[in-house]
């Protein structure tokens, strides 16, 4: 009879925490699926920068900067993600590939946008990926070859002296800050997937290779790199860890990143909008990897709900900084990547965004 008590109780307590986790979960979808109200006015937000003399659009409704790349490159891709692309006429779409194309150097094959005050290797990086990105996207080619570095040492061309060979990348590794600002150094080294990919065969294995072994070697205790605050360090480790994913390659030390994103999302201040995001991609890629409970799993979606709020303007947008008037391109897309990471988690599909009607009309009264 004591037995069949105990079973009873196992049971029902049993049930209890199956209840309770079942209402949690609830509770975290309804949450989830209440932040779309605060996307409701952003797409004609982005159609409000587009500029029809150009093609191309601005970053922010302040217009301090001409369009540029990554504007409208972010752009394209948010329309892209939301089902509208294909909404958008020809004679519009055919601007915005000529406006990209206006940025490449008919020599190099590499895009460079001045209004970007990055340092030569980041920028041209990041605006190949982006481009590459928005040219998949409208089904365009480029205007150029993409580049081709050349494989003869004694060439020199600007910016790629480092890709010369592999003594040149590894002390170009050393030489990116990684103590001072390890999220700037990690985003200029996740910058090089698509140039290295220029390269010849065997020397772009050996780089590939000779970049993980400093990836490895060089890694904290905490499972992030270099110095600076924990917000720092983890995007640093975000951008890292795209390089793991590109190459397909597990990321080291799996637990450690969980337990230093934990505690960096629980005690440190986001005050920046791709602080909200960058802890929530860096996860995915280890989330194979490690064990999530599900305290850690409520804490990550409320304590990242909470943030991305923090960044909405009554612009519609989202902005980049808690400081920050007016919402921007960047501000924009590090909320809808959160937005649908965040769906994820709660095993939502990432549905279009609500009330882009207005896009279209907005985007040809321009």
């Amino acid at each position: 009879m004591r037995r069949i008590y105990i079973l009873i109780a196992v049971l029902t307590l049993t049930s209890f925490s199956i209840s309770c986790k079942n209402q949690q979960g609830s509770e975290l979808l309804l949450e989830v699926e209440a932040l779309d109200k605060s996307y409701e006015n952003l797409f004609v937000f982005y159609a409000n920068l587009y500029d029809s003399g150009t093609g191309g659009f601005y970053d922010s409704p302040e217009k301090k900067t001409p369009p540029r790349i990554e504007s409208t490159c972010r752009v394209i891709s948010r329309i892209d993600d939301n089902g509208l692309i294909n909404t958008v006429p020809e004679p519009i779409k055919k601007k915005w590939v000529e406006f990209l194309h206006s940025f490449q150097d008919s020599v190099t094959g590499f895009y460079d946008d001045p209004n970007e005050h990055r340092n030569i290797d980041m920028r041209r990086g990041r605006a190949l990926s982006y481009v590459k990105g928005a040219f998949k996207r409208l089904a365009a080619s480029t205007k150029y070859p993409y580049p081709k570095i050349k494989g003869n040492k004694d060439v020199e061309e600007d910016g790629l002296i480092h890709l010369k060979s592999v003594e040149n990348f590894n002390h170009w590794m050393d030489t990116l800050g990684w103590e001072d600002n390890p999220w700037r150094a990690g985003g200029t080294l996740s910058t090089q997937g698509n140039v290295i990919a220029s390269l010849d065969g065997t020397l772009q294995e050996q780089i590939v290779e000779a970049m993980f072994d400093f990836l490895a070697e060089n890694q904290n205790k905490n499972g992030f790199w270099g110095g600076g605050s924990l917000y720092v360090q983890l995007s640093g480790a975000f951008k890292v860890s795209s390089l793991y994913r590109f190459y397909e390659r597990e990321m080291p030390n799996a637990n450690q990143i969980l337990k230093s994103t934990l505690k960096c999302i629980r005690e440190e201040e986001c005050r920046n909008s791709t602080w909200v995001r960058n802890p929530l991609n860096l996860l995915a890629v280890v989330k194979p990897y490690v064990m999530i409970s599900e305290k850690e799993k409520k804490d990550i979606i409320k304590i990242s709900i909470e943030n991305v709020l923090r960044f909405s303007r009554n612009d519609g947008g989202f902005s980049n900084s808690l400081k920050d008037e007016f919402g921007t391109t960047d501000g924009c897309s590090q909320a809808i990547i959160t937005r649908n990471a965040l769906r994820d988690w709660v095993g939502l599909e990432p549905l279009n965004l609500p009330n882009t009607d207005s896009f279209l009309l907005t985007l040809q009264s321009n």
